[in-house]
């Protein structure tokens, strides 16, 4: 193993309990009107147990009638233990810092996950014709590496 080799494993997966809701009354008057998809990233430390926990949230929304809807937000959280955390993490402020590689690997498995629990979610609904976008990960990781953790207004 070389020295940049970081050990880390995957403790949970889960749908963050509550926070799903889909509006079915406006999915009644979606129809074909384009829906945007914003997404948001929190990163939770937890150095004395060295686990990182990322929430991803992302939010459906469409205009309806001109007005601005949500018609589906929904979260997951991926816990993670990563050996020795305290080392790769820096803290700027309330801001929590991780290094480029890490962070794209668990982002990938926050988001995938996301992914799914939204298709289980949709499953009955017309919305399951609208899957979570490919979401471009380095793109994701700049905006978060330069304080704004929110990919917007993915076109769908």
């Amino acid at each position: 193993m070389d020295e940049t080799a970081i050990k880390f494993s995957l403790l949970s997966v889960r749908e963050v309990e509550g926070a799903t809701a889909i509006n079915r009354r406006a999915l009644r008057r979606l129809g074909r009107t384009p829906v945007n998809v914003d997404l948001n990233v929190r990163v939770v430390p937890d150095l004395d147990r060295s686990l990182l926990s990322l929430v991803v949230s992302c939010s459906y929304v469409a205009v309806i009638g001109f007005i601005r809807t949500r018609v589906l937000a929904c979260s997951a959280v991926a816990t993670f233990e990563v050996e020795d955390l305290a080392a790769h993490v820096t803290l700027q402020g309330e801001e929590v810092v991780l290094g480029g590689k890490l962070m794209m690997t668990m982002l990938g498995i926050a988001v995938g996950s996301l992914r799914g629990i939204i298709a289980v979610r949709t499953a009955d609904t017309p919305l399951r014709f609208r899957p979570l976008p490919v979401i471009d990960l380095t793109a994701l990781m700049c905006r978060i590496s330069y304080g704004s953790a929110v990919a917007s207004a993915i076109p769908m």
